[in-house]
């Protein structure tokens, strides 16, 4: 029988469950012999697919056309379309479903698993765990990892004798440590900065209102002059604003906001896309149709009535007054104020442990045939501790069951030819 080959994953989290997961069963499948170890610093396993989407974890997203679905990463689309020609969001819901947990899509695209509990995804990975008899490995913080001779790996932590491995993955995610492993095994880490956060704004026009949303436009200016434009739901909270709109716009200008030091210009289009000369008529019909109407009474219908009372009070103009004493110059500053609010971001927000981070291992170090390293043989990567970051919406998610699927594939596949090579 041929020797026992070990596949060493350092990380529990989700890229590194399903790259050990998708390696024992291709073993089985191909009648290797391969023990599979997930290493994990800390007791806690597949921690962001607890907390992901509230609780719910978002698997995935429901687009299938894989030249659209690459266009929500704003860095890594061009390098993960061949892989998701091979494992795209279709085939992580088929995966699934022969797993037994049906994923169903929500009116934004967003995909969970029918249960609407994430409990039911870690279920199943622990599940698989042991069935497929991987080795479970916590608190082993790999310190260092040296490639040995034989083309082996010897795996240090301070406090545990050395786990050596025939091939390596880092699964990292964002922590600090895989970028070391991986740079101290000669690749190279790019800038790195928060993607997916909220901005912090304080303003007389959303103070004290949390919790109204809005179907919005918005243009972020930077100092550099760069713009960002992005539309969809916005969110005001108690710090400033937040929403799948602002989310988006944070991963697209996530080095440039940590370059201004996350000082910029916000204009917002609280009505959507309506311009200016459109919500002018539309006021203009309003006044003429309800001109004995008070103002703080009819209002355009898009808007809560919390927000319409204080941005009339924000513009010094009394509610109790009649649509038909409103004059021109007010009019045109209700327009100006719902069309182009004007705010400074002074900062960003993120959630507490389900942020995402851009930057990581340089993508052009890598193999996305394969997701082995270039420099270092026999070493792979999957998942966030890669360049590579996708807006909100099941993206992320997305490129780690893909490059870990990926990653798994190859392994087997190097295995079964090193095999025909003796």
């Amino acid at each position: 029988m041929p020797k026992e080959q070990h596949i060493a994953i350092v990380g529990g989290g989700a890229a590194g469950f399903f790259c050990a997961i998708n390696v024992a069963i291709n073993a089985k499948k191909h009648k290797q012999n391969v023990k599979v170890s997930i290493v994990e610093s800390s007791g806690q396993y597949l921690k962001k697919v607890r907390i992901s989407g509230g609780g719910r974890c978002n698997v995935t997203h429901n687009q299938f056309d894989v030249k659209r679905f690459v266009q929500s990463y704003p860095r890594g689309q061009r390098e993960l379309l061949s892989p998701m020609q091979r494992f795209q969001a279709q085939d992580t819901i088929r995966w699934f479903e022969k797993q037994g947990v049906e994923i169903v899509p929500e009116a934004d695209g967003r995909m969970f698993p029918v249960s609407n509990t994430s409990d039911t995804i870690i279920e199943t990975y622990l599940r698989l765990v042991e069935d497929y008899k991987i080795n479970l490995v916590p608190h082993f913080p790999v310190k260092h990892i040296e490639k040995l001779e034989n083309g082996s790996f010897h795996l240090e932590s301070r406090n545990s004798q050395p786990i050596l491995a025939d091939k390596v993955m880092i699964a990292t995610g964002s922590s600090n440590g895989g970028y070391q492993l991986a740079e101290r095994l000669g690749h190279t880490i790019t800038e790195r900065a928060p993607s997916l956060f909220s901005f912090k704004i304080r303003d007389e026009l959303i103070e004290d209102l949390p919790g109204l949303s809005f179907e919005a436009t918005i243009k972020m200016t930077l100092p550099s002059k760069k713009v960002f434009k992005e539309r969809g739901p916005v969110l005001i909270t108690h710090w400033g604003l937040s929403g799948p709109a602002i989310l988006k716009l944070s991963a697209w200008a996530a080095r440039e906001m940590k370059q201004s030091q996350y000082q910029a210009r916000l204009l917002v289009n609280w009505l959507g896309e309506t311009s200016p000369q459109q919500c002018e008529a539309e006021l203009q019909e309003l006044k003429e149709r309800e001109a004995r109407k008070l103002l703080k009474n009819t209002y355009p219908a898009p808007l809560p009535k919390r927000f319409w009372c204080q941005l009339l009070n924000k513009l010094q103009i009394s509610g109790d007054k009649q649509w038909a004493n409103l004059n021109k110059k007010e009019l045109n500053k209700i327009v100006q104020a719902l069309v182009a609010s004007e705010f400074s971001i002074e900062g960003q927000n993120r959630f507490k442990d389900e942020f995402v981070e851009c930057g990581g291992v340089q993508l052009r170090e890598v193999d996305f045939r394969s997701m082995e390293s270039k420099i270092c043989p026999g070493l792979y990567f999957a998942g966030e501790v890669l360049d590579v970051d996708g807006i909100t919406g099941g993206f992320n998610f997305q490129n780690a069951w893909t490059t870990a699927w990926i990653a798994a594939q190859a392994m087997i596949d190097r295995i079964i030819d090193g095999a025909k090579a003796l």
